[in-house]
């Protein structure tokens, strides 16, 4: 399997910030199934966060494609936001 943003992310943020961390892993051949269970959990708890904000903010009734644009935007602006501190726990 491949890694998608956030495996992306949180292995740069591992080895700038861990960098010792991050080689015991590579070094146990363990990093890659870390990072993607991580990803995985990560791609949960985005599913939930967005639902949740939908459900707080809910869409506008309107077919007008730059409305629906700055909402969509707003959604996942707000969604990342609130993922910053999950991203960036230590593995």
């Amino acid at each position: 399997m491949r890694l998608g943003k956030y495996g992306m992310m949180i292995k740069k943020y591992l080895e700038e910030t861990y960098p010792i961390r991050y080689n015991e892993l590579v070094i146990d051949g363990t990093i890659m199934d870390k990072l993607l269970n991580r990803e995985q959990e990560i791609r949960k708890c985005r599913e939930i966060i967005q639902k949740q904000l939908e459900k707080k903010y809910p869409k506008p009734v309107t077919k007008e494609f730059i409305v629906m644009a700055k909402y969509n935007q707003m959604i996942e602006s707000m969604t990342e936001e609130l993922l910053q501190p999950i991203l960036y726990e230590k593995i």
